[in-house]
Protein backbone atom coordinates (compact mmCIF):
# COMPACT_ATOMS: atom_id res chain seq x y z
CA UNK A 1 0.00 0.00 0.00
CA UNK A 2 3.01 2.39 0.91
CA UNK A 3 4.39 1.70 -2.36
CA UNK A 4 0.83 2.44 -4.40
CA UNK A 5 0.20 5.51 -2.40
CA UNK A 6 3.64 6.67 -3.35
CA UNK A 7 4.07 6.19 -7.15
CA UNK A 8 0.51 7.46 -7.39
CA UNK A 9 1.26 10.84 -5.30
CA UNK A 10 4.67 10.65 -6.80
CA UNK A 11 3.51 10.51 -10.93
CA UNK A 12 0.79 13.26 -10.14
CA UNK A 13 3.43 15.47 -9.37
CA UNK A 14 6.00 14.28 -11.87
CA UNK A 15 3.85 14.44 -14.41
CA UNK A 16 2.04 17.86 -14.03
CA UNK A 17 5.05 19.59 -12.56
CA UNK A 18 8.65 17.89 -12.38
CA UNK A 19 9.84 14.09 -11.99
CA UNK A 20 12.80 15.51 -9.98
CA UNK A 21 10.09 16.42 -7.33
CA UNK A 22 7.67 13.64 -8.30
CA UNK A 23 11.00 11.39 -7.47
CA UNK A 24 10.80 12.93 -3.76
CA UNK A 25 7.00 13.27 -2.67
CA UNK A 26 6.75 9.87 -3.35
CA UNK A 27 9.84 8.92 -1.13
CA UNK A 28 8.54 11.11 1.13
CA UNK A 29 4.82 9.96 1.00
CA UNK A 30 6.61 5.90 0.86
CA UNK A 31 8.41 6.72 4.38
CA UNK A 32 5.42 8.19 6.07
CA UNK A 33 3.41 5.65 5.60
CA UNK A 34 5.91 2.65 5.74
CA UNK A 35 7.57 4.20 8.74
CA UNK A 36 5.00 6.31 10.51
CA UNK A 37 1.60 3.72 10.25
CA UNK A 38 2.94 0.57 9.89
CA UNK A 39 5.79 0.43 12.28
CA UNK A 40 3.71 1.98 14.29
CA UNK A 41 0.66 -0.33 14.10
CA UNK A 42 2.74 -3.39 13.24
CA UNK A 43 2.20 -4.67 16.63
CA UNK A 44 -1.47 -4.68 16.93
CA UNK A 45 -2.26 -5.61 13.28
CA UNK A 46 0.03 -8.45 12.33
CA UNK A 47 0.92 -10.02 15.46
CA UNK A 48 0.48 -14.00 15.90
CA UNK A 49 0.17 -15.89 19.05
CA UNK A 50 -1.47 -19.53 19.89
CA UNK A 51 -1.18 -21.85 23.02
CA UNK A 52 -1.08 -25.50 23.08
CA UNK A 53 -1.55 -27.47 26.96
CA UNK A 54 2.59 -27.11 27.39
CA UNK A 55 3.50 -24.00 25.67
CA UNK A 56 2.53 -20.29 24.50
CA UNK A 57 4.11 -19.80 20.72
CA UNK A 58 4.21 -15.93 19.68
CA UNK A 59 5.63 -13.60 17.28
CA UNK A 60 7.30 -10.09 19.25
CA UNK A 61 7.28 -7.34 17.71
CA UNK A 62 8.33 -5.04 21.05
CA UNK A 63 11.45 -3.78 19.55
CA UNK A 64 10.96 -1.57 17.15
CA UNK A 65 14.26 -2.05 15.52
CA UNK A 66 13.08 -5.70 14.80
CA UNK A 67 9.93 -4.28 13.74
CA UNK A 68 11.83 -2.47 11.34
CA UNK A 69 14.14 -5.94 9.94
CA UNK A 70 10.53 -7.61 9.61
CA UNK A 71 8.85 -5.25 7.60
CA UNK A 72 12.22 -5.55 4.97
CA UNK A 73 12.45 -8.79 5.40
CA UNK A 74 9.60 -10.97 6.79
CA UNK A 75 11.34 -14.06 6.91
CA UNK A 76 13.18 -13.05 9.84
CA UNK A 77 9.48 -13.53 11.78
CA UNK A 78 10.24 -15.81 14.15
CA UNK A 79 8.40 -17.53 16.63
CA UNK A 80 9.31 -17.29 20.72
CA UNK A 81 7.85 -20.09 22.84
CA UNK A 82 7.05 -19.72 26.69
CA UNK A 83 6.37 -23.19 29.28
CA UNK A 84 3.46 -22.45 31.25
CA UNK A 85 4.71 -23.37 34.06
CA UNK A 86 7.42 -20.16 33.80
CA UNK A 87 4.22 -18.05 34.24
CA UNK A 88 3.43 -16.24 37.56
CA UNK A 89 0.43 -14.47 36.95
CA UNK A 90 -2.03 -13.61 33.92
CA UNK A 91 -3.83 -10.12 33.50
CA UNK A 92 -5.79 -9.49 31.09
CA UNK A 93 -6.18 -5.37 30.19
CA UNK A 94 -8.89 -3.90 27.91
CA UNK A 95 -11.89 -5.45 28.61
CA UNK A 96 -14.71 -5.21 28.92
CA UNK A 97 -14.79 -3.02 25.95
CA UNK A 98 -18.02 -1.31 25.75
CA UNK A 99 -20.35 -2.40 22.41
CA UNK A 100 -20.47 1.04 21.40
CA UNK A 101 -16.92 1.15 20.52
CA UNK A 102 -17.68 -1.92 18.05
CA UNK A 103 -18.26 -2.18 14.74
CA UNK A 104 -18.87 -4.40 12.17
CA UNK A 105 -15.64 -5.38 9.76
CA UNK A 106 -17.01 -3.26 6.86
CA UNK A 107 -14.54 -0.86 6.27
CA UNK A 108 -17.01 2.00 6.01
CA UNK A 109 -18.43 2.01 9.45
CA UNK A 110 -21.44 4.48 10.41
CA UNK A 111 -19.53 5.26 13.66
CA UNK A 112 -16.20 6.77 12.67
CA UNK A 113 -15.94 5.91 8.44
CA UNK A 114 -13.64 5.01 7.55
CA UNK A 115 -10.60 2.73 9.57
CA UNK A 116 -12.51 3.66 12.52
CA UNK A 117 -11.51 -0.44 14.06
CA UNK A 118 -8.11 0.29 13.31
CA UNK A 119 -8.47 3.12 15.46
CA UNK A 120 -10.41 0.99 18.44
CA UNK A 121 -7.88 -0.98 17.89
CA UNK A 122 -4.82 1.13 18.65
CA UNK A 123 -6.93 3.72 21.24
CA UNK A 124 -8.14 0.89 23.44
CA UNK A 125 -6.36 -2.38 23.05
CA UNK A 126 -7.22 -6.09 24.40
CA UNK A 127 -4.26 -7.95 25.74
CA UNK A 128 -3.09 -10.64 27.70
CA UNK A 129 -0.58 -10.15 29.73
CA UNK A 130 1.83 -12.82 31.05
CA UNK A 131 4.18 -12.17 34.24
CA UNK A 132 6.47 -14.50 33.92
CA UNK A 133 8.43 -15.82 37.32
CA UNK A 134 11.57 -14.50 35.96
CA UNK A 135 10.21 -10.84 36.36
CA UNK A 136 9.50 -10.75 32.65
CA UNK A 137 6.41 -9.07 31.05
CA UNK A 138 5.23 -10.29 27.86
CA UNK A 139 2.19 -8.69 25.84
CA UNK A 140 -0.20 -10.98 23.43
CA UNK A 141 -2.56 -8.41 21.26
CA UNK A 142 -6.04 -9.48 21.32
CA UNK A 143 -7.05 -6.17 19.58
CA UNK A 144 -8.29 -7.38 15.77
CA UNK A 145 -9.77 -10.48 16.91
CA UNK A 146 -11.62 -8.94 19.88
CA UNK A 147 -12.23 -6.03 17.72
CA UNK A 148 -13.83 -8.19 14.44
CA UNK A 149 -15.43 -11.34 16.03
CA UNK A 150 -15.68 -10.44 19.76
CA UNK A 151 -18.12 -13.79 21.14
CA UNK A 152 -15.12 -16.08 19.20
CA UNK A 153 -12.24 -14.10 21.28
CA UNK A 154 -13.96 -13.92 24.99
CA UNK A 155 -14.79 -18.14 23.87
CA UNK A 156 -11.25 -19.00 22.70
CA UNK A 157 -9.75 -16.46 25.65
CA UNK A 158 -11.79 -18.61 28.13
CA UNK A 159 -10.44 -22.09 26.67
CA UNK A 160 -7.18 -20.41 26.88
CA UNK A 161 -7.25 -19.40 30.80
CA UNK A 162 -9.21 -22.86 31.52
CA UNK A 163 -5.41 -24.12 31.78
CA UNK A 164 -4.24 -22.03 34.32
CA UNK A 165 -4.92 -22.44 38.26
CA UNK A 166 -7.19 -19.62 39.69
CA UNK A 167 -4.34 -18.33 41.97
CA UNK A 168 -2.52 -17.61 38.79
CA UNK A 169 -5.26 -15.24 36.92
CA UNK A 170 -5.19 -11.65 38.27
CA UNK A 171 -8.62 -10.77 36.59
CA UNK A 172 -10.69 -7.53 37.56
CA UNK A 173 -14.79 -8.14 38.50
CA UNK A 174 -15.75 -7.10 35.17
CA UNK A 175 -13.68 -8.89 33.30
CA UNK A 176 -14.56 -12.21 35.24
CA UNK A 177 -17.77 -11.45 34.76
CA UNK A 178 -17.32 -10.84 30.78
CA UNK A 179 -15.74 -14.18 30.72
CA UNK A 180 -17.05 -16.45 32.86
Amino acid sequence: MSLFWALLCGSLFGFNISKSLGIRIAIIIFGIIFIGHYLTILPTIFNYWDSSDKFIRYNDKSNPFKRLLIMLIPKLDTYKVIDKKLIRSIQITGLPMTNDLLSSALFVATEGGFLYNLMVMIRYPVKVKLLLKNGQIINLNLSRDYVDHPAETIGKLKIFLNDFPSEELDLSPETKHLIY
